[in-house]
């Protein structure tokens, strides 16, 4: 087994996350196959670890699809740290005393948020 089989194998099972409770192995094959651009087969054979050899077209298209993946993450959580910010401003301007301990805990999680945004 070759260093891009296992490369391959790792790379569909990070696409195929966030898993569901009830998510079976065969849906979250089809989910990586589709984000990686693979045919069911060709990503069940990786998954699997049952391929003799790995593309460099394959491979490519794995790693491409785990940087979108990843840009993506980082957009959600720069989002998500802008939208904590925003309620961490209005939980001030409703709140009896401004800039209290909820205040805080908002803009608190703002900040992890940009952190992990950033890859920290």
């Amino acid at each position: 087994m070759t260093a891009l089989v296992l490369e391959a194998a790792e790379g569909l099972r990070e696409l195929a996350r966030p898993f569901a409770a009830d998510d079976r192995v065969k849906t979250q094959i089809g989910r990586a196959a589709r984000r990686a651009g693979l045919s069911y087969w060709r990503a069940f054979d990786l998954w699997y670890r049952k391929a003799r050899r790995v593309e460099a077209v394959e491979i490519d298209a794995i790693r491409a699809a785990r940087a979108a993946r990843s840009r993506e993450r980082s957009d959600e959580l720069a989002c998500l740290a802008a939208d904590f910010e925003a309620l961490a401003e209005r939980v001030s301007r409703l709140a009896a005393r401004p800039g209290g301990p909820d205040a805080d805990a908002l803009r608190a999680l703002a900040y992890r948020s940009r952190r992990l945004a950033q890859g920290e």
